[in-house]
C-alpha cells in the first residue's frame, strides 16, 4: 500500500511540475466555460434589420414600430430600393429584411388581403428560423388587431378573436435562459477533454522520456502503476471541476439538485473517462500523437452524445451509438440536478449505465496496458 501512495503522490508531482498542463486544466474549466457562456449565444436577439417601407403611411409605420419595438429585430436602415436590400443582406450587414408594398394600407381599408414580405438571411439556418418565428409572431399579433378593428367598425364589439387560447408553461427554466445550458454543458465538456488527456498523457509521458523501463524493474507491480495513472487524473479533474462552480456562482446558474449528487455523476464520468484514456495512453507512443487523439475522441464524445443536437432527431445508428457514450447519460444526470433538482433516486439508470461504460472501457484499457507492461 506504501508503494501505491507513493506512486499517486509522484503523478501528484508530475502534474505541479508541469505548468502547460496545469494552465489547459484551469483555462477548460474556468476561462473556456467563461468564453463560450458569452459568446455561445442560443437565443438569438437584436437581429439587423433592413426596413423598406415603399407605403410610407400611418399604417405601415405602425407595423415597423411593432417590430422595432421588440428586443429581436434592431434597425440597420431605411432602404430605398430592392437592390440597396440585396446589398445589405449580401455583406451580412443586414440579417433580415422588412419589405412593405405600396398598396399596402390601401389593400386593408378595402377589406383585401395586404401582402408583406419579410427575408432572412438562411447562410446561418439557427437565426433565420428564429427571425421567421419572431416575425410570425408579430404579424399575427398586428393582423388580430385588424380583425377586431374591422369587426368594431361593423358594430361587432369584440376585445378579441375567437380562437384557441393555448396556455404555455416552461419547466425547470422559466425563464429560458440559455445560458443555464450552455455552462452546464462545457463543465461535461471540460471534464471530457481533462480526463482524457491527463489519463493519456500520464500513461504516454513515461513512455516518452523512457522512465516506464525504470518502473517496470522497481518492486512495484504493474496494477500499483495503473492505479496510479487512473487515480491522480481523476482526482485533479475532480478538484478543477470545483473551479467550475465559481463560474456557475458567476452566471447565477440555479443548482436545485446537491451538487455532491453532481460530484459523484462527475466522479463515475471520469472513471469512463480515464479508461478511454488509458487505451489512449496504450496505443499512442509520444505526447502529441495523445493529444490529437484525446481530440479526435472529444468530438465523437460531444457530438452524437444529444448535446448539440437532440439524440431523437439521428439517424437510428447514431442513437444506438450515443447510447455507448458516457457524455450521454452524464448530460442527463447534470441537467436534472441542477436545473430539475433529482437526485439518485431518478437518475440512478445513468448511473448504472455510466459504471457499466466506465468499466468496461478501464478493463479493456488497463487489459492492453498491463499487456504492454509484460511485453
Amino acid at each position: 500500500m506504501k508503494r501505491l501512495f507513493g506512486l499517486i503522490k509522484k503523478e501528484f508531482i508530475h502534474f505541479y511540475r508541469d505548468p502547460v498542463a496545469i494552465s489547459l486544466i484551469i483555462y477548460h474549466f474556468t476561462a473556456c466555460i467563461v468564453l463560450c457562456a458569452y459568446c455561445w449565444v442560443i437565443d438569438i436577439k437584436h437581429l439587423h434589420t433592413i426596413i423598406y417601407d415603399m407605403n410610407r403611411t400611418e399604417t405601415s409605420r405602425d407595423l415597423v414600430e411593432k417590430f422595432l419595438s421588440t428586443e429581436y429585430f434592431d434597425l440597420e436602415s431605411f432602404a430605398t430600393s430592392m437592390e440597396e436590400v440585396k446589398g445589405r443582406l449580401d455583406s451580412g450587414r443586414a440579417r433580415v429584411a422588412l419589405i412593405i408594398p405600396p398598396e399596402f394600407t390601401r389593400y386593408l381599408s378595402e377589406g383585401r388581403a395586404a401582402a408583406l414580405q419579410f427575408i432572412a438571411d438562411g447562410s446561418d439556418a439557427n437565426q433565420a428560423g428564429q427571425g421567421i418565428g419572431f416575425a410570425k409572431r408579430i404579424i399575427a399579433t398586428y393582423n388580430e388587431k385588424i380583425i377586431r378593428e374591422r369587426l368594431n367598425k361593423r358594430g361587432l364589439v369584440v376585445t378579441h378573436v375567437p380562437g384557441i387560447d393555448a396556455g404555455m408553461r416552461t419547466l425547470f427554466n422559466q425563464e429560458m435562459e440559455g445560458v443555464y445550458y450552455v455552462v452546464i454543458y462545457h463543465i461535461v465538456v471540460a471534464g471530457l477533454i481533462g480526463g482524457l488527456v491527463l489519463s493519456s498523457t500520464a500513461l504516454v509521458r513515461e513512455k516518452e522520456r523512457g522512465t516506464i523501463d525504470q518502473l517496470m524493474v522497481t518492486p512495484t507491480r504493474s496494477w500499483e502503476i495503473l492505479v496510479a495513472k487512473t487515480t491522480a487524473p481523476l482526482i485533479i479533474a475532480l478538484l478543477a471541476t470545483v473551479f467550475s462552480f465559481l463560474i456557475v456562482w458567476w452566471f447565477k446558474v440555479p443548482c436545485r439538485g446537491n451538487p455532491l449528487t453532481f460530484f459523484a455523476y462527475m466522479g463515475l464520468f471520469l472513471f469512463s473517462i480515464t479508461g478511454i484514456g488509458i487505451l489512449v495512453g496504450t496505443i499512442c507512443r509520444n505526447m502529441l500523437q495523445a493529444i490529437l487523439l484525446s481530440f479526435v475522441i472529444w468530438f465523437v464524445g460531444i457530438f452524437p452524445a444529444g448535446i448539440v443536437t437532440p439524440v431523437e432527431n439521428m439517424l437510428p445508428f447514431l442513437q444506438k451509438m450515443a447510447q455507448g457514450i458516457p457524455t450521454t447519460h452524464f448530460m442527463i444526470a447534470a441537467n436534472g440536478v441542477f436545473q430539475k433538482g433529482l437526485g439518485f433516486a431518478v437518475l440512478w439508470p445513468e448511473a448504472v449505465k455510466l459504471v457499466a461504460i466506465g468499466s468496461a472501457f478501464m478493463i479493456i484499457g488497463c487489459f492492453l496496458a498491463w499487456r504492454q507492461f509484460r511485453q
